[in-house]
Order: structure tokens, then sequence, then C-alpha cells
């Protein structure tokens, strides 16, 4: 008889996501620099590389950030059941059942982690997973999955 996985509270799901927090760091540069080469907003110091973007532009950054993010997250989760904070926690995405998450799922529960960061630092997402009895954010409710170890 095989033990069901266990499913993750907020605690290691946070170690998981502070290191996916720094793929999304390099994600940042990733839709910035492009941009600011694009449009000339960008300057070379002695001290480095600057990316100054405002207005269209900045805009256009910013929402292209959004969809890398988002992207890896659902991706990654969908193809693999983790990310690479997940994978190095030793945690993973399911389905409500179990089994690996369809691209309908993944990319749900990953739309979502916009509304778990409210008002800030992932604070409604907190406290979604605590307050449920699966240990599940909002995300997973809708998607009907669940982080496990």
């Amino acid at each position: 008889m095989t033990d069901s996985p266990e499913r993750c509270g907020p605690g290691i799901r946070g170690v998981a996501m502070a290191i996916d927090t720094v793929v999304w760091f390099a994600l940042l540069f990733v839709a910035v620099y492009p941009i600011a080469a694009i449009t000339g907003d960008i300057t070379t110091t002695s001290e480095g590389v600057d990316a100054s973007l405002s207005g269209t532009p900045g805009l256009v950054a910013l929402v292209l950030w959004f969809a890398l993010a988002l992207g890896y997250h659902t991706v990654l989760e969908w193809r693999y059941g983790q990310t690479i904070g997940k994978y190095l926690v030793k945690i993973r995405v399911t389905g409500g059942d179990g089994s690996p998450p369809s691209l309908r799922a993944a990319a749900v529960r990953n739309a979502l982690r916009l509304v778990d960061w409210l008002p800030a630092f992932y604070v409604v997402g907190i406290v979604a997973v605590v307050a449920s009895d699966g240990s599940r954010r909002i995300g997973d409710r809708v998607a009907d999955t669940a982080v496990v170890r």
C-alpha cells in the first residue's frame, strides 16, 4: 500500500517561491534590457549598464516580465510538475486527484498567483493556504491542483 503524498503548507512553499524569485529577477532583466536597447533607453557607464524605462516602453517591459514569469511557472509545472524552486525543495504540483496538472490547470493556478500576491508579499495566498483544509491557495482551488511532497 502506498501513502498518498503529503500536501505542503506555506513554509516549504515559501522557500520554493523565494528560490523562484531569483528566476523572476533574472526574467526582469530579460524583459527590460532588450526593450531599453530597442528604444535607446540604455546607457553604459564605468559602473555598468543602466536601463531607464518609462511610459509605454516601461509598460511593455512590465507586461513582458509578467508574461515571462507566469509562463515560467505554467510551463514548468505543466511539463514537469515543478519549477526550479519546487525541484530544489522536493515538492511538486499535481492535479487534485494526484495526476500531473494539465496545461489549463497550470495556467489557471498561475494566473491567479497575481491575486495571491495581494495586497503585498503573498498575504492572500498565505492566508488561503493556512485557512484551507487541503493547504491550497486560491489558484489551487480554482484549478483543482495541489502542492505535495
